[in-house]
């Protein structure tokens, strides 16, 4: 054995152990070898920052070190906006432990009313970092009216609707379930009839305001009794049960002089309303919602038995009729 350096340090290596001692002239330390060669690289510090002008942060009010999204927005929000030492903004802060404050990787995201994301297709450390992507949706949930510029990719979109989902609409959270269910059905599918996310979601959430689920229930009926899946079937079965449930339309029933009977079987029109009575029929006959696709279905075959049952007593005394 002999003495060795390692970045200055003198070290001696035993073969036999794989273990080294370090002597720093003053104190013997004994370590692994794999552990003083390749020490574990410690988690990025990603934290956020708030400029008064982000054009130079030194005029005006400068914030670092912000920890969370909610803080980072709250101060951004406080500066007054008659103040003209620039277009205020939100950057993002990544510190390496160990390294000096100057080798941090920094760079404004927001500013004014636009979210850059063009900006990160050159900053390779921010987009490669899960911790900062992480940061970045959360900002785009909570900012929905800032313009995005740039593509924010399907992983990036997907998180921010994630973080947005608490504070949708009933309509929307379900638009979103069905579009992540869809997607994971089959995405080859998905990419041929979706343009994005955001515009899938938007239109999914529109049709379900206007009780236009006729195609959607089909298609996961056809995915709960024939696909191939369990978990396929199983998520199927509880998309169409929040689909039977939901009623959009519940409260405009009653300020609407409209026949919206369809939502809970009660007419309420004005006397004045012409409703044609085949269309008054088609309603009457709407099966009421289930807690499941089974239950629905055994209605539905109850429905067409006493139908039939009906028809048959109406022959019979059209029959005994006729013979009198």
């Amino acid at each position: 054995m002999k003495w060795e350096l390692l970045n200055d340090t003198p070290f001696l290596m035993s073969n036999e152990t794989d273990q080294i001692t370090i002597f720093d002239g003053e104190n013997i330390a004994y370590k692994g070898l794999r552990e003083t060669l390749f020490p574990e690289q410690a988690e990025p510090e990603v934290t956020l920052t708030v400029a008064e002008c982000g054009e130079f942060h030194t005029m005006g009010e400068f914030y670092e070190n912000i920890p969370t999204v909610d803080e980072a927005v709250a101060i951004w929000k406080q500066i007054p906006p008659e103040r003209m030492n620039g277009i205020p903004a939100i950057g993002i802060n990544i510190h390496t432990p160990g390294t000096e404050a100057f080798e941090d990787v920094e760079a404004d995201i927001l500013s004014g009313n636009r979210i850059d994301l063009d900006i990160l297709e050159f900053i390779p450390d921010i987009k490669d970092s899960p911790q900062a992507m992480e940061v970045i949706a959360e900002l785009v949930a909570k900012l929905p009216e800032m313009e995005i510029d740039g593509n924010m990719g399907e992983e990036l979109e997907a998180k921010v609707w994630e973080k947005r989902m608490p504070g949708l609409t009933p309509a929307e959270q379900l638009a979103v379930e069905i579009d992540r269910f869809t997607y994971d059905y089959d995405a080859a599918l998905y990419h041929d009839n979706s343009q994005s996310m955001t515009e899938n979601v938007s239109e999914l959430a529109e049709a379900l305001k206007q009780r236009d689920t006729h195609d959607m229930a089909l298609w996961l009926t056809e995915i709960a009794t024939d696909g191939t899946e369990p978990e396929e079937r199983k998520k199927a079965v509880e998309l169409l049960e929040k689909l039977a449930e939901y009623k959009p339309l519940a409260k405009i029933e009653e300020t609407e002089e409209q026949n919206y009977n369809m939502v809970d079987n009660v007419l309420n029109n004005s006397a004045g309303e012409k409703v044609s009575k085949e269309e008054n029929k088609k309603e009457q006959e709407r099966p009421a919602a289930k807690t499941s696709l089974k239950a629905r279905l055994s209605e539905k075959k109850a429905l067409v038995s006493g139908k039939r049952k009906d028809h048959e007593m109406q022959e019979n005394i059209k029959n005994n009729q006729r013979e009198m």
